[in-house]
């Protein structure tokens, strides 16, 4: 037992650079570590994928757009942050205020702040949620794991009624498949993925900007999504307009009363 006692991280261990013999060609990088566990992470990192070492290797930032909740939606986006931080991850779990003045007119701009967070905070990734999302508790750390810049789960509308929506017909158990474009009730991005558009003015406000006209801005820089057929997240709502329908002038998410 240490009881008491701090001990030296591995790399407080080594001695100093002077006294290291230098390769011909090296370049030297020395990195101080929270804990072991810090440096498992990173090291791993390393080794999984050595163009893309982050500080804080599969953090996440899951955004909430909106603080209208559907049955049992917000305390299933909680345990599944619990979920990814007792895997050993950093995660952080907000609420993006409602700034809509009339139904959906400002998503846009609410999703803008949140990605804005998420890279002024330091965060490798965003997990964008819808409020009427149920995910299992380990969607988050699943869908980070395959190291895809955009990735969503498969979506199971409970509602019954049919939405066009591809994400609730693909056959699951086949692991990630390439798409064109995904349905935003959860999609995760790697934050990096938004550099291009760093001033937060990605995404567009107008309800006639779809996902389809997003992905395709996203296409032209090399970045398409992608499902993994093997995560599956019900939806207690369902698609709004121009998915499948104009959305009904009725009080609650997203609209200002006057």
């Amino acid at each position: 037992m240490n009881e008491g006692k701090v001990l030296p991280l591995p790399s407080e261990t080594k001695p100093p650079p002077s006294a290291q013999p230098r390769k011909v060609g090296e370049m030297r990088e020395h990195r101080w570590f929270r804990t072991d566990q810090h440096q498992a992470l990173f090291t791993k990192r390393r080794y999984l994928a050595p163009l893309q070492a982050h500080q804080a290797p599969w953090s996440v930032l899951v955004a909430a757009i909106g603080p209208y909740w559907k049955e049992g939606c917000e305390d299933a986006v909680w345990a599944m942050c619990k979920a990814h931080h007792e895997a050993g991850y950093e995660v952080a779990m907000v609420e993006i205020p409602d700034l809509c003045y009339r139904p959906y007119d400002a998503l846009g701009t609410m999703r803008n702040a949140a990605y804005m967070q998420a890279m002024d905070e330091g965060w490798e990734w965003i997990c964008y949620v819808d409020n009427d999302v149920r995910p299992p508790e380990d969607a988050v750390t699943r869908l980070v794991g395959h190291m895809l810049p955009i990735v969503a789960p498969r979506l199971k509308y409970l509602n019954g009624e049919p939405t066009g929506v591809s994400q609730a017909t693909m056959e699951g158990g086949h692991g990630p498949a390439m798409v064109s474009s995904i349905t935003l009730s959860m999609i995760v991005f790697q934050t990096a993925v938004f550099r291009p558009w760093w001033r937060g003015d990605f995404w567009a406000d107008a309800i006639g900007a779809a996902e389809d006209h997003h992905f395709r801005r996203l296409a032209a820089i090399g970045h398409h999504p992608f499902v993994d057929t093997n995560v599956e997240v019900e939806v207690l709502g369902a698609p709004h307009y121009p998915l499948d329908r104009r959305p009904k002038e009725e009080s609650g998410a997203f609209q200002r009363t006057t």
